[in-house]
């Protein structure tokens, strides 16, 4: 538009000589009488000049928007119980019982002499020894062994694709033709001319805060952390003004130069960028527990107790009488003993391990990648065909 200006601001000079001649005064003011029968005219030739205009144009493109979310995870794993139970112990031990019964004994009686002698009198009885002995017990415990495992998770992933392509691009170049004609011959005024300029483009920071949701697959309560974006937004258009030259249009007959165009196709290169999602695999490790069960022994001391018989001897007075022989009667109270067998309860507490099976469920984070749309404004440069006139 600059130069299209200037343009018609030399012309309007050259032209301007001409036009004040031709209502009756020269060049410098004189009167027509004064000036010539024969008037040169500049000679006017068109030139094509190419205008840069920016357009904005809507351009909507795929920006990856990750999150977390839980993923519920069930495990089943062992616990270990414990119970401690009472066992019975039976053993047999052998308990002395004595008896006291009564034995009638007939006897002679010899008066007045009596002799006393002793007579061995032997008995059995049971004495309890007590023994000390080692007795091997087994009990079991339980070790917890750690074990590390791995699985595969899976990722997507978005890298830029940059792909050329071709379009045809139409270019015009002009050739010179001169001939005779009546062209019109134009005075250009100055005038104001509005004109709308789009408002420029920036980026702000838009934050979106965090709320909670439900999953509907699991039912759990999850919350979602504030996120950050990027919003393009445009100022709104302002109005300016503009000098555009108003041509006053003069038939005569004069050598015209004119531009023959000429149209030529060329193959121009224009690079795309596309994003392509890919799948990225990678190792995560989790601990799994399980309980082993350890067999121990250990010495229990115990006692025992077993009967041994002993014989006891003892002297006994027997009183006798030689000289009168006299037999009486009287009733002896003896005692004796017998062993009876007992049977005894012992209650020992024995601990004992069970496994339980139990199933654990935990929420794991699992991070999902979405393709979100976002519309920004691309600015785009194409070229517009002004002729302008130039004076020779």
């Amino acid at each position: 538009m600059k130069r299209f200006g200037v343009g018609a601001l030399v012309i309007a000079a050259v032209l301007l000589p001409t036009s004040v001649h031709a209502s009756g005064f020269g060049a410098r003011g004189c009167p027509a009488v004064c000036t010539p029968d024969v008037v040169c005219y500049p000679k006017i030739r068109y030139k094509t000049c190419y205008q840069t205009i920016v357009e904005e144009c809507p351009k909507t493109v795929y920006r990856p928007c990750y999150k977390t979310v839980m993923k519920e995870c069930r495990q089943t794993v062992c616990k270990p119980v414990y119970e401690t139970i009472i066992k019975e112990c039976r053993y047999t031990v052998c308990k002395p019982v004595y008896e006291t019964f009564d034995v009638v004994q007939k006897y002679t009686v010899c008066k007045p002499v009596y002799e006393t002698h002793y007579v061995d009198q032997s008995h059995v009885v049971c004495k309890p020894v007590w023994d000390e002995i080692q007795v091997p017990v087994k009990y079991y415990t339980c070790k917890p062994v750690y074990e590390t495992h791995y699985r595969d998770v899976c990722e997507t992933r978005c890298k830029p694709v940059y792909e050329t392509h071709y379009r045809d691009v139409v270019r015009v170049t002009c050739k010179p033709v001169t001939e005779m004609r009546t062209v019109c011959k134009t005075i250009y005024v100055t005038q104001k001319v509005p004109y709308t300029v789009p408002g420029e483009c920036f980026t702000r920071c838009e934050t979106i805060p965090g709320e909670c949701f439900t999953d509907p697959q699991t039912g759990a309560i999850c919350k979602k952390h504030p996120t950050t974006r990027l919003v393009t937004c445009q100022m709104p258009p302002r109005t300016l003004y503009r000098d555009v030259c108003v041509p006053k249009v003069v038939q005569q007959q004069v050598p015209v130069t004119r531009m023959v165009q000429q149209c030529h196709t060329e193959k121009v290169p224009y690079t795309v960028c596309r994003m392509v999602p890919y799948t990225v695999s990678r190792k995560v490790p989790y601990t799994v527990c399980r309980v082993v069960t350890q067999e121990h022994t250990k010495m229990v001391t115990q006692r025992r107790c077993r009967m041994v018989q002993e014989t006891i001897c003892r002297k006994v007075p027997v009183t006798t009488c030689r000289m009168v022989a006299e037999e009486r009667t009287r009733v002896v109270k003896q005692t004796r003993c017998r062993m009876v067998a007992e049977e005894k309860v012992h209650r020992v507490p024995v601990t004992v391990c069970r496994m339980v099976t139990e199933e654990v469920v935990r929420q794991v984070p699992v991070t999902v990648c979405e393709m979100v749309p976002t519309t920004i404004m691309e600015t785009r440069c194409r070229k517009v065909k002004v002729c302008v006139p130039v004076c020779q």
